[in-house]
């Protein structure tokens, strides 16, 4: 084992650790599990035991009595519960709706309502995909969709600020959250949750499920004892990102994890998701649970399918069958994730110090006083300012960071093709002082101006922004031929603009711009990695006026 596996596996059971003195499952769901491991399961025990707990009891009859179950008949108790459902599915839901109060007490509005959101879909949707899909009992299934992310909120409780910044960030970019912790903690929240329900001596067969990889080839035909569970979970996983998050970009992994697993096809996924949203809202109206903005599964599925079929007219307009798959992935990943997950790069040095820092209890045992004692230093300063840049980009409307992935993905495989370099320009007019909205609306219109008069056929200016910036793609254009053109637009600006402040129509500012070429793109040349360097080069541009350029590999 690598030293960094083994440095990561000792992070995990030093909060696993730490969460399993903190939070433990209250007295009801403990006799629960004690009755249940005995051979002979006393059943009337179970009942009384149960009982013991009124809130507890009010709420598994309601979910039963409510379309998730499904029952022939309405179930008035516990007695008639245990008759119609058996002991399993009823120690399931005492377990699963047993968890202690203070994991939650930690998370934010926004961060509840996502939580909630993506547990009842992936819950609902795991009983609903092994009764359907797989003709299979779907207690267990429910229960591990149920309690999967409970490794978020012990984060939130035990790194605090920092992770939550991570959170909110992957919630707003609808970002892949398991890669940006993965990117900067080292391992992801499913871990944490196995460690916790292994704490819990929950069955072995959904830890080992909850903590099994993702991987289709692995599991698609795999027989061991908790294949069938992660199978159905990386299903209900992915639909649950897809219509309880809206990340439109999952639906290409879940057609084809499903067709590797279930033969799941369109129609049947269909069928599938329309089934799921009154069961989801029944689900969270029976707990009480207040899911701000569910949305229309069936029309979120609908423009999943648009955006993929979208995708796939864009680059198989210029590109050749072996690239299609690649460029698809950049125009799907780019928009949401990769703010988020440059954020989640810089935050690594953070949570490793956090980490790397001694965390004994203390002699109170009071580990949520604990954690004040070792957040990590001026942590505010460090990522606050982080989530702020990235937040200003994301402000961007989502349509035109689309246009422009498209536009800079296609660009890139027609010089790839044609063994011609590319080069992009991005072009900036800043104001000494904030600009009024006369200011802003005159210096776009110089923008759009100069560009046109400047540019040769075959380049494009792309809005950027909306905040006197512009994007200019120069296709087969070296970076000699960039720098030389980028100085004429620049020239072109200065005039323009020192003509509109002599005559009170703007006061002073600076124009620059940034150059980045690729000589010719390879073949896993990202596209956005030159973006990201004309951004560097616009920012020294404009802290020394003129042009900046770099090459990239």
């Amino acid at each position: 084992m690598s030293t960094a596996t083994l440095s990561k596996a000792s992070t995990i059971e030093q909060i696993v650790a730490r969460a399993g003195g903190l939070y433990s499952l209250p007295a009801v769901a403990v006799e629960v599990l004690k009755l249940t491991e005995q051979e002979k399961v006393d059943v009337r025990g179970l009942k009384e035991c149960i009982e013991r707990d009124p809130a507890l009891t009010v709420k598994i009859l309601r979910v039963v009595n409510s379309s998730v179950f499904g029952l022939p008949r309405e179930v008035k108790d516990l007695t008639q519960a245990l008759a119609l459902l058996g002991i399993k599915p009823l120690k399931l839901l005492a377990l699963g709706f047993s968890l202690p109060e203070n994991l939650f007490l930690q998370a934010a509005r926004e961060q509840l309502d996502w939580y909630w959101k993506t547990s009842l879909v992936r819950a609902v949707a795991a009983r609903e995909i092994s009764e359907q899909l797989f003709k299979k009992p779907g207690d267990d299934c429910f229960l591990a969709g149920l309690l999967e992310d409970l490794g978020v909120l012990v984060l939130l409780g035990d790194v605090g600020r920092p992770y939550a910044a991570l959170l909110g960030e992957a919630i707003a970019a609808r970002a892949d959250l398991v890669r940006l912790e993965i990117e900067s903690l080292g391992f992801d929240h499913k871990q944490l949750t196995a460690g916790l329900l292994e704490h819990w001596n929950l069955p072995a067969t959904l830890v080992a499920a909850v903590a099994a990889p993702r991987e289709v080839h692995r599991w698609a035909h795999n027989k061991l004892d908790h294949a069938h569970l992660v199978r159905v979970l990386h299903l209900a996983e992915l639909l649950a990102e897809l219509v309880g998050q809206r990340r439109l970009s999952v639906l290409p992994d879940l057609m084809a994890a499903g067709e590797a697993y279930c033969q799941l096809d369109k129609p049947r996924l269909n069928e599938l998701i329309a089934a799921l949203e009154p069961k989801v809202r029944q689900l969270a109206s029976v707990l009480s649970l207040n899911i701000k903005d569910t949305g229309d599964y069936t029309q979120i599925l609908i423009q999943a399918h648009e955006q993929m079929s979208r995708v796939a007219e864009s680059v198989a307009a210029t590109l050749s069958q072996g690239l299609a798959a690649e460029a698809a992935t950049a125009i799907e990943s780019e928009p949401h994730e990769l703010h988020a997950l440059a954020l989640a790069r810089q935050l690594r040095a953070s949570f490793e110090d956090f980490f790397s820092k001694p965390t004994a209890a203390p002699a109170t045992g009071k580990l949520a006083e604990a954690r004040e004692s070792i957040v990590i230093d001026d942590d505010k300063n460090v990522y606050e300012p982080l989530l702020e840049e990235s937040r200003e980009r994301r402000r961007r409307p989502l349509a035109e960071q689309d246009d422009v992935t498209i536009r800079m993905t296609l660009a890139v495989g027609n010089c790839r093709s044609r063994r011609q370099p590319l080069s992009v320009l991005l072009l900036a007019v800043d104001g000494a002082k904030a600009m009024t909205a006369a200011e802003r609306q005159r210096v776009e219109h110089m923008l759009e101006a100069c560009c046109k008069e400047c540019l040769e056929e075959g380049c494009e200016a792309l809005a950027r922004s909306g905040n006197a910036r512009r994007l200019v793609i120069l296709p087969n254009h070296d970076r000699a031929e960039a720098v030389s053109m980028a100085r004429r637009i620049v020239d072109r600006l200065r005039r323009s603009a020192g003509q509109m402040e002599r005559a009170g129509l703007l006061r002073e500012c600076v124009t620059a711009a940034g150059v980045a070429t690729v000589a010719a793109p390879a073949k896993n040349f990202r596209p956005v990695s030159l973006l990201e360097t004309a951004e560097r080069c616009l920012s020294a541009a404009i802290g020394a006026g003129g042009v900046k350029s770099l090459e990239v590999s």
